[in-house]
């Protein structure tokens, strides 16, 4: 529960490549299933990965902003902060990543080639 109040600084840069990766893993192998279902599944894996990818960039910006917690040398907070600034922006770009891989996913069926 700690790590929900203060964040944890390098959330954003495991979350966001880590649920792109099993996103886009998923939508290959379920691509000829999806062509024959006709039911948009990518789509929704898509949308779950932008959610893990905004909860870890969530949880670094909230580091980022708390930057009294476990503090000891003034370095080790400066570096702390940019790795938290920097999976903040790295866990929202993957985020839209992945909010874009979910378009593609609604409009594309798997069955164009």
């Amino acid at each position: 529960m700690q790590a929900i109040r203060t964040g944890v600084s390098w959330a954003g840069l495991a979350a966001g490549p880590t649920a792109w990766a099993i996103s886009q893993q998923l939508g290959y192998s379920i691509a000829y299933w999806q062509c024959h279902a006709g039911f948009p599944l990518t789509a929704l894996f898509s949308l779950a990965g932008a959610a893990a990818a905004m909860a870890g960039a969530l949880l670094s910006w909230r580091a980022g902003r708390n930057r009294r917690h476990g503090t000891g040398p003034p370095l080790r907070a400066r570096t702390r902060a940019f790795l938290a600034d920097a999976s903040t922006g790295i866990g929202a770009l993957f985020a839209l990543i992945l909010l874009a891989q979910m378009a593609a996913g609604l409009i594309f069926n798997g069955c164009e080639l």
